[in-house]
This record gives structure tokens, C-alpha cells and sequence, in this order.
């Protein structure tokens, strides 16, 4: 439930159409009061506002209710847990299992997708005939790297998802770091999503339920698709 200009809450710094969605969804899974700013992109960057809240310019940034902004998906995460999930409803059945994922998430499935945006980006926006050139590498990439690589990589989270969820039995840090390259690759049509029918089912349950669609009600925008 998020609140506004209370410097006795945590304040956390939202970027439509970005992977700062994934910590917007968790505040309201939480539960907890928190000041909302929503930030909106400038010519598809994040804008020059942001680096007035972190040196790096970037969102998702959460500024704690002692004044320490911190940067990156997992880190915020990691402090929300630690910090408002008093029942573990949230924590970790198998914390190895749940680091690995939450790693996996930004690093591996999470570089992969962002490399082939790189490409779509800048062969859209180039001028012709140059955006034909860089369509055809687009295509290469895609079919020689991005695309047999996101098929190792759905090969093993569908068998990862043993249970409900991506933690277990209740939903957890891993599956909400995994919520954004999913969303990426479903929106921009880079895999296949009806081949893996266990992550398929784990999206529509993530979509379902009611703070995802709270969170979504209450940023600007989340539209992956033509960011």
C-alpha cells in the first residue's frame, strides 16, 4: 500500500517499462506502507532526475527510511526480506537453491535478454538502409547465440520448477527476480513460452495474483513489448 512523503517510510523509485515492476509487485506483496515515485523514461533512458536519488541514475532504487538508497533488484529484495517479512513468509525453503536462481535471474537468462533488446533497439532505430543491415545481425544473433542459449536456459528452470513455485511451496525471492526476464522474453516473442508448460502455468499464477495486479494499477506503464 504505498503512501506518499512520509520521511518515516522507505521510498522507493519506480521506472516504467522496466525491471523496477518486479520491486513495485513485492512492496504490495509485503504489505507494508512506502512512498511511491514514478519515473518515466526519456527517449526509452532513464531520466537525468534519478542520479539526484543514486549516483548511478538507474532504477529500481529504494531510499530505506534512514536515508540509504539501494540500487540493484536482489540487493532491494534482500533488504525488504530481511527487513518487513516478520512471519518468513517470503524466505528462502532452500537458501543455496534460492541464491543460485535469484543469480541465474540477473546474470545468465538476464544478460542474454538484455544483449538481444541491445540489437532490437538499434537496428529499430536506425535509419534505412542501415536497419536492414543491422536486422539481418539481429536475425544471426538470435538464431546462432541469444536463441539456442534461452533454450538451455528454459530447459533448466522448467526443470527447477518442482513445486508452486520457483522457492517451493510459497512464493519467494527467486521467483520474483525471475518475473522480469520472463516478461521481457514473453513481450519482445524471443521464446516460445507453450514449449514449457510449467513456466507458462508459473507466469499466469504470478499474473493472477492480486499485488501484481495492484502494482501494475499503480505504476506508469509496463509496456515491454515496444519499449
Amino acid at each position: 500500500m504505498a503512501s506518499t512523503n512520509n520521511p518515516e517510510l522507505p521510498t522507493f523509485h519506480h521506472l516504467n517499462n522496466s525491471q523496477s515492476q518486479r520491486i513495485l509487485w513485492f512492496l504490495e506483496e509485503l504489505g507494508i506502507e512506502y512512498n511511491l515515485v514514478c519515473h518515466t523514461r526519456v527517449e526509452s533512458r532513464a531520466p537525468s532526475e534519478l542520479k539526484n536519488v543514486h549516483f548511478m541514475g538507474k532504477a529500481p532504487v529504494l531510499v530505506t527510511s534512514d536515508n540509504m538508497p539501494i540500487a540493484e533488484s536482489s540487493a532491494i529484495l534482500g533488504y525488504l526480506i530481511d527487513t518487513y517479512d516478520k512471519e518468513g513468509k517470503f524466505t528462502a525453503e532452500d537458501h543455496v537453491r534460492d541464491e543460485s536462481l535469484t543469480s541465474f535471474a540477473g546474470s545468465s537468462i538476464g544478460t542474454i535478454g538484455m544483449i538481444e533488446l541491445i540489437f532490437d533497439v538499434v537496428a529499430e532505430k536506425s535509419p534505412w538502409p542501415l536497419s536492414i543491415l543491422l536486422g539481418g545481425v539481429k536475425s544471426n544473433v538470435h538464431n546462432n547465440f541469444t536463441g539456442p542459449e534461452y533454450a538451455t536456459q528454459f530447459e533448466y528452470l522448467e526443470k527447477e520448477l518442482t513445486d508452486e513455485w520457483f522457492n517451493g511451496k510459497n512464493l519467494g525471492r527467486s521467483d520474483v527476480m525471475l518475473s522480469w526476464p520472463m516478461d521481457l522474453l514473453a513481450a519482445k516473442k524471443y521464446v516460445d513460452f507453450e514449449k514449457y508448460p510449467k513456466i507458462l502455468q508459473w507466469r499466469k499464477k504470478v499474473q493472477e495474483r492480486e499485488a501484481w495486479k495492484r502494482s501494475i494499477e499503480k505504476g506508469n506503464g509496463y509496456d515491454l513489448e515496444n519499449m
